[in-house]
């Protein structure tokens, strides 16, 4: 009773006023900054460097803030392993009086309080493996991050590319007279809309339409490239292992269930204690300090751990199998790539040669120029529509190997 009326007391203390009260100033603040918020054609255009926006997605974006908060979470977990050996201290005190002599002044005898000290590390056995396992997983935090860092820089490179041929494309169409748009205005519109809000969610920041400069982002050179798509990027490797490593140690942690449990604890008496004004003091001293060593083994008579051990190595055979068809699909998928790469690069060396060589050709009639001019003008066309294609392959490298070298 005593201490569902403390816990309420306290309740009332934390909480200050109704619920209600609570869900109509959250609400308040809600409408507030709902009639704040701007739609795209009211906010600014503000102009940014690559190297800006790849700082504002770093400080901004929801994925890599949610990735830092990984990592300090494992890294946390992991110092936790040593924590937990520190003897914990804990403090008790209650006050007890009769109603009738409640004004009345408080005495000593009113009060009692106590320290204690304890100290615990339950199944040592276990304490490399909880050390191993807390350092895999801060490791494997790191490198999620650093994964989806790439994944958020492929997909703003490929948006400022695409953004910069197609604006490279109305340039190059608005030369010739006759063309006519063939997308109504609301589509053009609504493809504006969704470019500003893709780049405003990979930056995390929605106060602007930010226009990334092209100029600034590095370009991806294949030639920078072409020796290591027969390789696997040093972080893909880790992805890999990072799964074979994860089934293993699921299979070490069911074997360590062999191992005997051996449990150690120190108990002491109160390191201070007063009692209702009759005694107070420090009780601790080596005669009443007992160090508690416990040890026990259970046989697995009924076969549950190796049943367990069995399911788990199963389990990492099958992770070892599923790792080695992902490493085919994935070869497979670099040498399309390559491919691809080969085939377009091949392409737009005919391509500029077969521009060169009809620039050079000589005209007599202005039937002849304007030909000339026009095949001229679709070739180039053609040109921008197959590197607006090719975007697509440079997002992939960028996204597998990282971001270019700026030059």
């Amino acid at each position: 009773m005593k201490r569902n009326v403390a816990i309420l007391a306290l309740g009332a203390l934390l909480t200050g006023c109704s619920l209600q009260d609570h869900i109509d100033s959250a609400s308040e603040k809600i409408e507030a900054d709902y009639m704040s918020v701007k739609v795209w054609d009211e906010l600014p255009l503000r102009v940014i460097s690559w190297e800006q926006a790849v700082a504002m997605m770093k400080k901004n974006n929801a994925d890599l803030l949610d990735a830092e908060s990984s990592i300090r979470k494992a890294e946390r977990e992991a110092t936790s392993v040593y924590t937990d050996m520190i003897p914990g201290l804990s403090y008790y005190s209650y006050f007890t009086r009769s109603i009738n002599g409640l004004s009345d002044a408080i005495s000593p005898d009113d009060i009692s309080t106590r320290i204690n000290m304890t100290f615990s590390v339950p199944t040592l056995t276990q304490v490399p493996y909880r050390v191993y396992a807390a350092k895999a997983r801060a490791f494997a935090a790191i490198k999620a991050k650093e994964g989806k860092q790439r994944e958020l820089e492929s997909r703003l490179y490929k948006i400022v590319r695409l953004h910069d041929i197609e604006a490279r494309i109305k340039a190059h169409e608005a030369k010739q007279p006759n063309q006519k748009s063939e997308s109504p205005a609301y589509i053009a519109n609504e493809e504006t809309d969704k470019h500003w809000k893709s780049v405003a969610e990979i930056l995390g920041n929605y106060e602007a339409r930010w226009q990334i400069l092209p100029s600034s982002a590095p370009r991806v050179r294949w030639s920078d490239y072409w020796h290591k798509l027969d390789k696997l990027d040093p972080l893909v490797v880790c992805h890999f292992a990072l799964k074979l490593e994860q089934a293993r140690m699921a299979q070490y942690s069911v074997a360590l269930s062999y191992l005997p449990t051996i449990n150690t604890s120190l108990y002491s008496p109160s390191l201070f204690s007063s009692s209702g004004g009759t005694y107070e003091g420090t009780f601790l001293d080596g005669e009443d300090t007992r160090i508690n060593l416990s040890i026990s083994y259970s046989l697995d008579t009924q076969l549950r751990t190796w049943n367990q051990y069995e399911n788990s190595k199963d389990r990492f055979e099958s992770t070892k199998r599923k790792v080695a068809v992902d490493m085919i699909d994935h070869k497979n998928k670099m040498h399309k790539l390559r491919e691809s790469i080969r085939l377009y690069n091949n392409w737009r060396k005919y391509m500029q040669k077969r521009m060169d060589f009809v620039r050079s050709t000589p005209v007599s009639t202005s039937t002849e120029f304007l030909a000339k001019e026009k095949a001229l003008h679709e070739m180039q066309l053609e040109l921008l529509n197959q590197e607006k294609a090719s975007v697509d392959s440079e997002a992939a490298v960028v996204l597998e190997y990282g971001m270019p070298a700026k030059s």
